[in-house]
């Protein structure tokens, strides 16, 4: 295991990160309606894969400045700061989509009514396709400044980096990632599958939690990845670093993750959490130098357990709310 120690030539891949991020987020939003149209799909493949990349920079000259743990932290809560003030104006006026999208969805629930009883749950799907609709009409006739989602996509990603670190150097032991990864695992799954995250992506908070990048030939900025996403990959990614488990070969496994998260997306037509697939990967990446006693596999067992019963009791607890 190694200790981090202040290094101030990381400072040089530290800027050089966001300065990379920055640059061609506006190239690609000047430059990129300038290019005939293809399929959205690979255009959306294209621009997930570019940020998830460059993304991943940044959080690695975060990495290499070698800073003392408190020092992520006070990063990642000033960063925090940052997301929030950063967001506010796209927050307001998505609350002025959700206000008119919510609208729309009542009067699509009050006219269903009148020919059948149907249950106001069922047409969340269709209510949340409104949503995205409106927003998207918004977004075209009034878009947000480019430099203030760059501002926040950084300061997402500050917030990511500096907790992402500051969890990954407080883990004393190597066989403690597994379960770390796989509390991780259950959260975003159920996050994805339980509705929180279909609740998240049609409210304003969508802009506290998910990372925007510029649509190339489509004059858009649509929201891509998740912070979390992120958050984790910072995680794994440090604790590589600090047990010499590879750092290259990791980043490579990890990066994986959200390539094959958002193919499956792509072509599934479901939104898919990224953190199992971040989790298996460098589980079975690792799994030589992950390995541990069968006392611990019980504790993490009924460790598991408990959260799973907790999130089945909060999954409950929403629905009858």
């Amino acid at each position: 295991m190694t200790a981090s120690a202040w290094r101030p030539e990381g400072l040089k891949t530290f800027f050089a990160g966001i300065l990379f991020w920055a640059v061609l987020f506006l190239l690609l939003h000047h430059w990129g309606t300038l290019i005939p149209r293809f399929d959205r799909r690979f255009a959306t493949f294209f621009s997930a894969a570019l940020l998830t990349f460059l993304s991943i920079l940044v959080v690695y000259g975060f990495s290499c400045l070698g800073l003392p743990r408190q020092h992520y932290l006070l990063i990642g809560f000033l960063a925090g700061f940052a997301v929030f003030f950063a967001a506010q104006p796209m927050i307001e006026k998505s609350r002025q989509v959700y206000s008119n999208a919510e609208a729309s969805r009542q009067l699509l629930f009050i006219s269903s009514c009148t020919a059948s009883t149907i249950p106001e749950s069922a047409l969340d799907q269709p209510g949340n396709a409104i949503f995205t609709d409106i927003r998207s009409a918004a977004d075209s006739f009034i878009p947000d400044p480019a430099m203030m989602i760059i501002l926040l996509g950084l300061a997402q990603l500050g917030l990511a980096s500096g907790i992402g670190l500051w969890i990954a150097e407080g883990i004393d032991d190597i066989a403690h990632l597994i379960p770390v990864g796989l509390v991780a695992t259950i959260a975003d799954i159920w996050s994805v599958f339980a509705g929180a995250t279909a609740r998240i992506i049609v409210s304003e908070n969508i802009n506290f939690f998910l990372l925007r990048f510029p649509l190339p030939a489509y004059n858009e900025i649509p929201y891509l990845i998740g912070l979390t996403d992120f958050l984790f990959f910072a995680v794994f990614f440090q604790a590589a670093i600090r047990y010499k488990l590879g750092a290259l070969r990791n980043a490579l496994l990890l990066a994986s993750s959200f390539i094959i998260a958002v193919v499956s997306a792509l072509f599934t037509g479901v939104g898919l959490p990224v953190l199992p697939f971040m989790t298996v990967f460098f589980i079975v990446g690792n799994f030589s130098r992950l390995q541990w006693k069968k006392e611990e596999l019980k504790q993490v067992a009924v460790f598991v357990i408990v959260i799973l019963i907790l999130f089945a009791i909060l999954s409950y607890k929403l629905n009858q709310g």
